[in-house]
């Protein structure tokens, strides 16, 4: 399993998220268009009680048109129930969605899943009951020869936690998302922090925290990068800095939350525009990160 180039000579991959909200078009056809505007790459999200068979036939149209998979987002609806569910039937819902997704990148030999921490802005108590019953989860990706990212999201401390108790594992590894880093952690440069355990990345843009006492899902717009607030130079440095080496990975979004306003500068462009506008923003990324090296 490989998650760098072998050349270090060679630019960087570029791939990007399935979803786009344009949830009217399915992921085999999402992945053409990514592939026909020339990202080389892409990551399947998947959702609550979600459809092996759905994996697999991305899994099939990915390798007929030779484009990367790279990695798969796990659910994460329900993750504050691994840390706070005590009875543990909750919990286990939970569980077998992340098994789930795990079987799926060993069956499909896609190498990483990436998983949140946490769910909820109000969850700040990282607990030994969480801990145990990720380490299960982390020992099943071991045993099916997957690596597992987790991403910087809101409640920062959960992401701590994990990495300060299973970061040195082979297995684990820290997913940076650029975005989640400006609106939901306020700015603290998750990469000094975690960079170490660097395996992927989340890139996207933002306008900051509306308010900074309180973080608001609402303020995650997933902009595409330099279409919002977010330092891009400083971003490629700190990279840079990392040593890392592997795909520049995107994960953008059309149209706001809840209805909201965030990203009408995307309103009237279809699919086809949509991602060769990602693709021209990844580009000038990555010209960037290779500038600052």
């Amino acid at each position: 399993m490989c998650l760098r180039r072998s050349n270090m000579s060679d630019k960087p991959l570029l791939c990007l998220g399935t979803g786009l909200d344009f949830d009217e078009v399915p992921a085999v056809e999402q992945i053409e268009i990514m592939k026909s505007v020339g990202f080389d790459q892409f990551f399947y999200s998947e959702t609550k009680n979600q459809r092996a068979a759905d994996d697999e036939a991305v899994a099939e149209k990915a390798a007929k048109i030779g484009i990367g998979f790279h990695s798969i987002h796990a659910p994460f609806y329900a993750m504050d129930d691994m840390w706070h569910d005590e009875s543990g039937e909750l919990a286990k819902i939970m569980e077998q969605e992340l098994k789930n997704s795990i079987d799926n990148c060993h069956n499909l030999d896609v190498p990483i899943v990436v998983m949140h921490a946490i769910i909820g802005m109000d969850n700040h108590t990282p607990t030994e009951l969480g801990l145990e019953r990720i380490g299960k989860i982390i020992d099943y990706a071991i045993k099916r020869g997957v690596t597992i990212g987790f991403e910087n999201t809101e409640g920062e401390c959960y992401l701590k936690a994990l990495l300060d108790k299973y970061g040195e594992l082979e297995n684990v590894g820290f997913t940076y998302d650029s975005g989640h880093e400006l609106c939901y952690n306020g700015g603290t440069d998750m990469l000094g922090k975690y960079g170490r355990y660097l395996i992927s990345t989340h890139l996207d843009d933002n306008h900051g925290m509306t308010d900074p006492e309180h973080p608001n899902f609402l303020d995650d717009y997933h902009l595409l990068p330099f279409d919002g607030y977010a330092d891009w130079e400083g971003i490629a440095k700190r990279l840079n800095k990392c040593g890392f080496d592997g795909s520049l990975t995107f994960e953008v979004d059309s149209k706001g939350r809840c209805g909201s306003h965030s990203n009408d500068m995307y309103l009237g462009m279809n699919i086809e525009q949509f991602v060769k506008a990602a693709y021209d923003h990844a580009v000038r990324f990555r010209d960037l990160f290779l500038a600052t090296k």
